[in-house]
């Protein structure tokens, strides 16, 4: 869980060093003045950035929207707005959803850069791009009924995130555009999302044009990433501990992520180090990941997360099915009807599909996506990316994505929209 990775980070940190990092860099953190200001100097560019700002200064128009679920989350989506001009005489202008995975927000799509950005590369090519941010999120913390700091709020996995979130996105995307389909396009724990949503509303089939799947992540057995792992062997104990201290999500805290970003920053050795812990979680391939790149994007880590999602993944990992949370048997009987959770049909997930996976990829075995291939009904692309390092992480962020994955995904993206 995510106290884990932190807890593990700054003891990692704390014991390795002979210079005792933590200990300056708190110091630093606690001062005003030049001494701080040379620890902000070492920050990279865009670390802490707001989304709005980052696209204007990279020449991308941004708008802020607001939606509410049918079960009362009051969810931000962010939208770069295409206009005709953009687009080939006489075309529509297609839509394109990104779906983020967990702990993440909407600047995960678009903070590798315009060149290496799968939100600002669809949007150059004519797409109108919009960026959800699920509930528990750093922008989506409001509900009509429950205060974020409640346990009601916190009670979701991505079951809620697919089946309310998406659902929401999609309709208040195609109403707003007054257009009948979308492209959508999740990422890791996004994915389970998107084919939560697509297996139990089967309407929404009719509504994606094309769903990408980077990373797919829906049978889990054999997974090797310390987090899922740790916490499904442990799981029965962590419910009760975090139960017991009334801990149900982990909301952005900016204070949090300047000191983990401090540590990480504080020189280039550190930042290699917490290049290598991460390894740990996302697999490790220092030649495709920068490090400058990789302080941005933990500077907004974690953007929110409900505790729940940990233990949804843990019972997958366990049953190595892909199924909806299991209450136990009591409860799954009121909920479901049957002792055990209902699994995802995805013989019923009809609409077209592209699947990218990796060699390298603790979080997403090739086994694992394999079974869903060999499950889905209509996969028109499917790839497993031919460079032997490529990992978790550089779904978003690798040096070369355009060449090692991105071109293939916007080739058949524009295919579809275009046959």
């Amino acid at each position: 869980m995510i106290w884990i990775f932190y807890t593990t980070l700054l003891g990692f940190i704390f014991i390795n060093s002979t210079a005792n990092p933590v200990k300056n860099v708190l110091s630093l953190i606690n001062r005003d003045g030049a001494e701080r200001r040379l620890l902000d100097e070492n920050l990279p560019e865009d670390t802490f950035v707001n989304i709005s700002n980052y696209l204007f200064k990279n020449g991308y128009p941004f708008e802020k929207h607001h939606f509410t679920t049918e079960d009362g989350y009051i969810l931000e989506m962010h939208r770069i707005p295409n206009t005709k001009a953009n687009v080939a005489k006489n075309q529509t202008i297609p839509r394109i959803l990104f779906v983020p995975p967990l702990m993440c927000s909407s600047i995960d799509w678009v903070s590798n850069g315009p060149n290496g950005s799968l939100a600002l590369l669809s949007f150059d090519l004519g797409y109108d791009v919009w960026l959800l941010n699920h509930r528990g999120t750093r922008y989506s913390m409001s509900h009509i009924i429950y205060n974020n700091t409640e346990e009601a709020f916190w009670n979701f996995s991505f079951h809620e995130k697919g089946y309310y979130d998406l659902a929401a996105s999609v309709d208040y995307v195609l109403n707003y555009t007054e257009s009948k389909k979308l492209t959508m396009v999740s990422y890791s724990e996004g994915t389970a999302a998107a084919m939560a949503l697509a297996t139990t509303r089967l309407e929404y089939n009719e509504k994606i044009e094309l769903m990408v799947l980077l990373s797919p992540i829906g049978y889990m057995g054999g997974v090797s990433s310390i987090v899922p792992v740790l916490t499904a062997t442990f799981l029965p104990i962590l419910q009760e501990f975090t139960k017991a201290i009334h801990l149900y999500g982990v909301p952005y805290n900016e204070e949090v992520s300047k000191l983990i970003i401090s540590v990480c920053a504080y020189n280039d050795d550190m930042k290699k180090t917490c290049s290598i812990l991460l390894g740990l979680f996302l697999g490790y391939d220092p030649e495709q990941i920068d490090l400058n790149h990789l302080i941005v994007m933990m500077s907004d880590k974690p953007s929110g997360v409900a505790m729940k999602q940990f233990y949804h993944m843990a019972q997958e990992i366990v049953s190595e099915s892909f199924r909806q949370y299991d209450y136990g048997t009591e409860e799954n009987l009121v909920r479901y009807g049957t002792t055990e959770p209902p699994a995802y049909n995805l013989n019923k997930l009809t609409a077209p599909m592209a699947l990218y996976y990796a060699k390298n990829d603790p979080n997403s075995p090739i086994a694992n996506v394999e079974k869903l291939l060999n499950q889905l009904p209509n996969v028109v692309d499917s790839y497993l990316v031919e460079y032997e390092q490529f990992n978790h992480l550089d779904f978003i962020a690798a040096k070369d994505i355009n060449t090692l994955l991105y071109d293939r995904v916007l080739a058949v993206m524009n295919k579809i929209i275009n046959k």
